[in-house]
């Protein structure tokens, strides 16, 4: 097997050529960034640059993007149509053109929106869950997601979608608290996306990325109104390192990003977790 990593100069792009390297997987890195896991500088908004990347390969993984952060910075609407849409409908069409056997796409869980807010208590955030984009990168993470269903349905395109949690750099405070709801480690994100290359899908799929969350449903009013009360009955441990560190436990968590179906499908089980961390940490 031969794959296509776009964005392979980020966080998660490298990771991602990391592991297939590593499991013995023929890799091609593109990116418009260089790195040592890029092996190909590629602006996906050129179509004939995207067309000659694609031949001869048999599966892309599509992690490039523009993305929230730049929503902050204060990119125009048209950078994240023009990459995020025209660059994903590029590689799509290049992907029929050289029959490439698969396609996954990468959005995120921001996708969500409007949707995980909830006064009263802590939101369950399943696939099921009903799609409120806030801006102009969700509405183009929407827009793509729904291009790859398209293709799969109309063009016999084995196109996949992985909604991944958090995984910008942050402090270690905000990081752990993270992993316990929204957080995802970048080599997570590459597991699942490895075991997503082995599946072929009777029907589209979306799948929620995230470190694996250990609260329940029951405790999402608990989450919500006192957070440090339900962190500290699961782990006991917490208060001390927390202490020692001088860290700060959530205010309030709004969200819980839940991966029963991945694991299902899959078999994705996140290693990267709140428990992996505290486990790390020597007071």
């Amino acid at each position: 097997m031969r794959v296509l990593v776009t964005g392979s100069s980020g966080k998660l792009g490298k990771a991602v050529v990391e592991m297939l390297k590593s499991s013995g997987i023929s890799v091609i890195g593109a990116d418009l960034l260089s790195a040592d896991t890029t092996d190909l500088i590629l602006d996906i908004k050129n179509s004939n640059e995207v067309n000659k990347a694609c031949s001869h390969v048999d599966a892309i993984i599509h992690t490039a993007a523009i993305h929230g952060r730049h929503y902050d910075l204060n990119y125009p609407r048209e950078a994240f149509i023009d990459t995020n849409i025209y660059g994903t409908l590029n590689l799509l069409n290049s992907a029929v053109k050289h029959s490439v056997r698969q396609f996954l796409y990468i959005s995120t869980t921001s996708i969500y929106g409007a949707a995980m807010g909830n006064s009263s208590h802590a939101v369950w955030v399943e696939e099921e869950l009903a799609v409120e984009p806030r801006d102009i990168y969700d509405i183009t993470k929407q827009a793509s997601e729904q291009l790859c269903k398209d293709f799969f349905y109309k063009e016999g395109l084995q196109t996949s979608v992985y909604r991944v949690g958090r995984f910008l750099p942050e402090e270690a405070n905000v990081e752990a608290n993270h992993r316990l709801y929204r957080g995802l480690d970048e080599r997570d994100g590459a597991q699942a996306l490895y075991l997503g290359l082995q599946h072929q899908f009777e029907n589209f799929e979306i799948f929620n990325i995230a470190s694996t969350s250990p609260f329940t449903r029951g405790d999402l009013k608990i989450l919500k109104e006192n957070p440090k009360e339900a962190i500290l009955k699961l782990y006991p441990e917490a208060e001390a390192i927390y202490a020692s560190r001088n860290w700060s436990y959530p205010d309030s968590i709004d969200r819980l990003y839940v991966t029963d179906k991945a694991k299902k499908v899959l078999g994705f089980e996140a290693k990267y977790t709140f428990d992996f961390l505290l486990k790390t940490i020597r007071l």
